[in-house]
């Protein structure tokens, strides 16, 4: 960390850490949600058109949906496709690998067009 100036180290506490050229460090956006899966309009996601490889990824339902199927092992597979997705859009280099998910309480996401 003696490497960065105040101003560099300020600069990288949020979700967005801008590049730092001098050291080779890239821009990051840490900011992907997951709560749906890969999800389009995500901050640090790149689609591409629609139709071409990479214009959409799977979109799960409301979590709130989810539980009430008492599934566990309907949830982890959901989580696997979401993994997958995830690890796929970044070796694209069109995502990276840190998503937020589940938040706290899922009711309230807002994330969703539903009307609940």
């Amino acid at each position: 960390m003696k490497l960065l100036t105040l101003q560099e180290k300020v600069s990288l506490t949020g979700n967005t850490s801008p590049e730092i050229p001098r050291l080779g460090v890239p821009k990051y956006e840490w900011w992907s949600e997951g709560l749906h899966g890969v999800a389009q309009g995500n901050p640090g996601i790149t689609f591409a058109e629609p139709g071409e490889e990479f214009g959409h990824a799977t979109s799960f339902p409301m979590p709130i949906l989810m539980a009430a199927a008492f599934d566990d092992e309907m949830i982890k597979e959901v989580a696997e496709v979401i993994a997958i997705e995830a690890r796929a859009f970044n070796n694209a280099n069109r995502g990276g690998l840190d998503y937020w998910t589940p938040n706290v309480n899922p009711f309230r996401d807002v994330s969703t067009d539903c009307l609940c």
